[in-house]
């Protein structure tokens, strides 16, 4: 604490404007985080699509569907998949542009705003050099009039205290980074399952057609 009492104390005024910013990142990654990993993301969806399969290959389109609906509605999943069922009646092409459209209006949601923390990251960076460099300006300036060893000594603490703003600034884009790089991996993890999972349903509806007009033909 008292490190960070001295920082701001001797960092200048932009120390507080790169703290707005700090607040900012770590706001933007606990809500991004939160709704990553606890909203949009379908924890058991290799067991819910085991159910499906079985409830498909039996036939029981409405089954699937309330299967579906019995999920949180914002994970992004089911929602897929129930616009694939609900189109299970019509032509292949049909249900796949339908799976296709929930894909596509649904899957932006999982990246929204994670470019924030690049825009961030380079914000404080610059922010930081701005800070030092303003403090080595007024450093420079006040050991004009000095001399010898009081001179040395004084632009030794201004150059100190200007180079916290850029510790700062370097630590915030870090953060920022850090929170990038985790939920873009986690953002690109269920973006790889929705489209996974989605063309097998593709494929199942497919398969179930075929053995439809099989059996209709046999008949």
């Amino acid at each position: 604490m008292e490190f960070i009492q001295r920082a701001f104390m001797f960092g200048g005024w932009i120390m507080y404007v790169i703290l707005f910013f700090f607040m900012c990142v770590v706001a933007l990654g606990l809500w991004r985080g939160w709704l990553l990993y606890f909203v949009f993301d379908t924890p058991n969806a290799r067991g819910m699509w085991a159910e499906l399969y079985k409830q498909v290959a039996n036939n029981q389109i409405e089954s699937a569907i309330r299967l579906c609906e019995r999920q949180p509605s914002k994970q992004i999943l089911p929602r897929v998949w129930k616009k694939g069922l609900q189109s299970a009646s019509r032509t292949g092409e049909e249900t796949q542009n339908a799976i296709e459209s929930a894909t596509l209006e649904r899957l932006p949601l999982v990246n929204r705003y994670l470019s924030y923390f690049g825009t961030f990251a380079n914000i404080t960076t610059l922010l930081g050099l701005l800070g030092t460099i303003a403090g080595l300006i007024t450093s420079f300036g006040a050991v004009a009039t000095l001399t010898g060893a009081a001179k040395q000594t004084r632009l030794a603490e201004g150059i100190s205290h200007a180079l916290y703003a850029t510790g700062f600034g370097l630590g915030t884009a870090l953060v920022a980074m850090v929170l990038h790089g985790a939920l873009t991996f986690k953002a690109n993890s269920t973006t790889e399952t929705t489209d996974e999972f989605a063309a097998k349903l593709i494929e199942l509806l497919q398969m179930r057609r075929t053995n439809l007009a099989s059996k209709s033909s046999a008949e």
